[in-house]
């Protein structure tokens, strides 16, 4: 109902329309509060219980996860070592896992050497999968080649040169040779002192010619006509390497292939 102001021709609000509204906005004040208020009183409800329900679940037992690292690695370390020894540094006892439903299941990351690996993961590919690392400690000795004694640069190794003895690997820091026989005739690329391990940075194939020595130029293979000039090497040169030489009858700069002590062969690689 509205009243018009016959004075000004107006239609007037009724008075109960305007107590209604005033009614209505005081209801809306006090009912945002309540619902913002029950509905936080909820939301701490459904997360007490989610923990409860977590607390509940039976946890994963650290000692399974150190020993399924510990397994892994002695497995990983026994197919060429002979002597060794592993143990896992612990797994923190405050890391809260669910019970794994699978096996779980070992690697080394990044596919390290098993000898080098410091850390061992473990994972659960169960309902709830997980990963965790476990930090491990590892001795692995080995029979190795060492020099029986100094050896200098150049030195061609001979059978007396070289002895056997066990190191712990993970304290190289290159690779190592278990076979003595198979340096025999390489050339020694820096002084070792006795009982140094051998690295295959330490040697190479010996130089079969030296820059400025004189060599002989063979040209020709196979069936063909093979010809033979003198030369002047202008570089250093290993077996099957490719050098720059010097004709000394003509002058001319060759290259060549190193088949022998003080011999190249021009052409395709022998």
């Amino acid at each position: 109902m509205v009243i018009r102001d016959h004075r000004e021709g107006k239609m007037l609000p009724h008075p109960f329309r305007r107590r209604w509204r005033r009614r209505r906005r005081s209801v809306a004040t006090v009912t945002r509060p309540l619902l913002i208020s029950t509905l936080g009183g909820v939301l701490a409800l459904l997360g007490q219980l989610a923990t409860a329900l977590a607390a509940e679940a039976p946890r994963q037992s650290p000692a399974a996860i150190e020993h399924a690292a510990e397994s892994f690695l002695r497995q990983a370390l026994a197919a060429e070592y002979e002597h060794f020894e592993v143990s896992a540094r612990g797994v923190d006892s405050r890391l809260s896992l669910e019970a794994c439903d699978d096996t779980l299941e070992a690697f080394i990351p990044h596919g390290r050497d098993a000898a080098r690996a410091s850390t061992v993961g473990v994972r659960c590919t169960g309902s709830v999968p997980w990963t965790v690392y476990v930090r491990m400690e590892i001795e692995a000795q080995a029979k190795v080649a060492v020099a029986a004694r100094l050896l200098r640069r150049g030195t061609v190794l001979r059978a007396g040169d070289l002895r056997l003895a066990e190191r712990d690997v993970r304290r190289m820091h290159s690779d190592w040779f278990t076979d003595s026989e198979s340096l025999i005739g390489l050339e020694v690329q820096r002084t070792l002192r006795e009982g140094s391990p051998i690295r295959s940075r330490d040697v190479d194939q010996p130089l079969l010619i030296r820059r400025n020595d004189r060599i002989r130029i063979q040209g020709g293979s196979g069936g063909r006509v093979s010809i033979t000039a003198r030369g002047r090497a202008l570089e250093d040169g290993r077996e099957g390497e490719r050098i720059r030489a010097e004709n000394i009858d003509s002058g001319r700069e060759v290259e060549g292939w190193v088949i022998d002590r003080g011999t190249i062969q021009i052409g395709p690689r022998p």
